[in-house]
């Protein structure tokens, strides 16, 4: 659910909210962000349809910031998600 919120660009990662994570949501954060980023990868892109390019384009960037975020912050903490 918090991997779809992040993607639609309701909620943005930081050190603060992860701060209250622990190694096994890590883990399972970063494989919902990869499976979604995977999934939106994986459609057809509509040249034709701007507005569908764009927001799809935004998803792609805010799980990618998410999962920078959260993959710096499980090395600060010597955490391994695989």
């Amino acid at each position: 659910m918090m991997a779809k919120d992040i993607m639609e660009g309701y909620i943005m990662l930081n050190p603060l909210v992860l701060k209250k994570f622990d190694p096994t949501s890590f883990k399972e954060l970063h494989q919902h962000l990869r499976k979604l980023q995977t999934a939106i990868r994986s459609g057809g892109v509509d040249v034709t349809n701007q507005e569908a390019t764009r927001s799809r384009n935004q998803k792609l960037q805010h799980l990618h910031q998410a999962m920078a975020v959260l993959e710096n912050q499980a090395k600060l903490q010597k955490i391994i998600l695989g």
